[in-house]
C-alpha cells in the first residue's frame, strides 16, 4: 500500500513509500531514501483526522518514533498479523461510531440551523389557528395595554380632533352600540380626508373626518361604527396583529412581555394589516346585531355600502382596511329580511350642520 514514511533524518514532511506485510514483519520501501524491515510487535495503530480515516503505525527507532501514515481503506486486512488485525477491528469500529456521531452532529447543526423556517412555515400554514388560538390565551386588560401602546405609537402621526359636535357625534354613537361590553372604548377622530376608520385590540376606534364627510346621515356612521366594534369584540384586530408579528409575539405574550422590543413598530405593523372576507362577514353580521341592539336602523349601513359602491357619487375611494363588495351588501340584505325589522328611531343629530363644522380649521 502507498504510504509516507516518517522516520530520523527524513524529511519533516514525509517520504512516499509502499508497505506490505510479510512473515510477520513490515516491510517498507522508499526507494533510495531508506529501505526498513519493523516487525509486527514493535507497531502500535493510531488513528486520527477529521472522521478518523487518517492512520498511522508507529515504532521506537534509534530512541524516536517513526511511523508510515496512510488511508484507512488502503489497508488490506487480509494480509495482517493477528495482533495487527485486532487492532484493525477495534480501530474501524471506532471509525463507524465517529461517523454515527458526525452524521447525528451535522443532522443537528441542520436542524438547528433549519428550525427557525420550520416554525415560520409551520406558523404560515396554520397562522390563522395559531393566531386564534394565542388571541384566546390574552385576557382582556392584557389586550387592552396591548392596544393603547399600539395607539401610543400611532398617536403622533393623527391629527386628532379633541372637540366639536363631529367627535361628539362619534363618541355617543359608540357608546350606544357598545353599552355592556366587557371593553373601555376609547372613540377617536382625526383630520384625514381619507374614507376610513380603524380599531385596535382592546378598545381604540379611530374615525377619519373623510369617512364622515363621505356618509349622508348618522345612521351610515352608526354602520360603520357598529362594524369597528365588532372587530375588537369578536378580537379580530388581535388576531390580525398576531398574525402579523408571528413568533415573537407569542412568545412575548407567553412571558407577559409588552414592553420590550418584540412590540416595536406596532404602527406599522397595524397600518400594513387587512381583514379576510370571512372577517369582514363576521364584522357585518355582529354589527348589524349591535344596531338592532342598540335601536338604531339597520338601513345606513346598507345606504353606505351602496354610496361605496357607486363610483360617480363623488368618487369616493373604497375603505382601504374594509373594502366593500356588492356580496358583502347582499349578504346584508339577507341577514336584514331574515332578522325581520326591529324598533328603532333616528338618531338626534343635524347631520348636515355638523358636516359643515367639519370644514372649520382643526384647532
Amino acid at each position: 500500500m502507498r504510504t509516507l514514511l516518517f522516520a530520523p533524518g527524513l524529511a519533516p514532511a514525509g517520504v512516499a513509500a509502499e508497505a506490505r506485510f510479510q512473515a510477520g514483519q513490515l516491510h517498507i520501501d522508499a526507494g533510495e531514501v531508506a529501505n526498513l524491515i519493523v516487525a509486527v510487535d514493535a507497531l502500535r495503530l493510531h488513528t486520527g483526522g477529521f472522521d478518523g480515516r487518517q492512520w498511522r503505525l508507529e515504532w521506537q527507532a534509534d530512541h524516536a518514533v517513526a511511523a508510515i501514515a496512510f488511508d484507512a481503506d488502503s489497508l488490506d486486512t487480509g494480509s495482517l498479523p493477528p495482533t495487527l488485525a485486532r487492532q484493525v477491528e477495534r480501530a474501524r469500529a471506532d471509525q463507524r461510531r465517529r461517523r454515527v456521531r458526525l452524521r447525528l452532529a451535522i443532522g443537528l447543526a441542520l436542524l438547528v440551523l433549519a428550525l427557525p423556517v420550520l416554525l415560520l412555515g409551520v406558523f404560515w400554514w396554520q397562522a390563522d389557528p395559531i393566531a386564534g388560538w394565542a388571541a384566546s390565551q390574552v385576557g382582556t386588560e392584557q389586550e387592552a395595554r396591548l392596544g393603547d401602546r399600539v395607539f401610543a405609537q400611532m398617536r403622533p402621526a393623527l391629527k386628532l380632533v379633541e372637540t366639536g359636535p363631529a367627535l361628539d357625534a362619534v363618541r355617543g354613537i359608540g357608546m350606544r352600540l357598545t353599552r355592556g361590553s366587557a371593553y373601555r372604548y376609547d372613540w377617536h377622530l382625526a383630520d384625514d380626508p381619507a374614507v376610513n376608520a380603524f380599531a385596535l385590540p382592546g378598545g381604540h376606534v379611530v374615525v377619519f373626518t373623510g369617512l364622515l364627510r363621505a356618509t349622508g346621515s348618522a345612521e351610515e356612521l352608526a354602520g360603520v361604527l357598529a362594524h369597528e366594534a365588532q372587530h375588537i369584540e369578536q378580537r379580530h384586530s388581535l388576531k390580525n396583529l398576531l398574525h402579523g408579528l408571528g413568533w415573537r409575539a407569542l412568545l412575548g405574550l407567553a412571558l407577559g412581555d409588552l414592553s420590550g422590543s418584540v412590540w416595536a413598530g406596532l404602527a406599522e405593523q397595524m397600518g400594513s394589516l387587512g381583514y379576510s372576507r370571512e372577517l369582514e362577514v363576521q364584522a357585518d353580521a355582529g354589527g348589524l346585531l349591535a344596531l338592532r341592539r342598540a335601536g338604531i336602523s339597520p338601513d345606513g349601513m346598507l345606504r353606505f355600502f351602496a354610496r361605496l359602491e357607486d363610483k360617480d357619487a363623488g368618487q369616493i375611494e373604497l375603505l382601504s382596511t374594509h373594502p366593500a363588495s356588492a356580496h358583502r351588501r347582499q349578504a346584508l340584505e339577507r341577514a336584514i329580511a331574515a332578522q325581520g325589522r326591529a324598533v328603532s328611531a333616528a338618531l338626534p343629530y343635524d347631520w348636515p350642520a355638523l358636516q359643515r363644522a367639519l370644514h372649520q380649521p382643526v384647532q
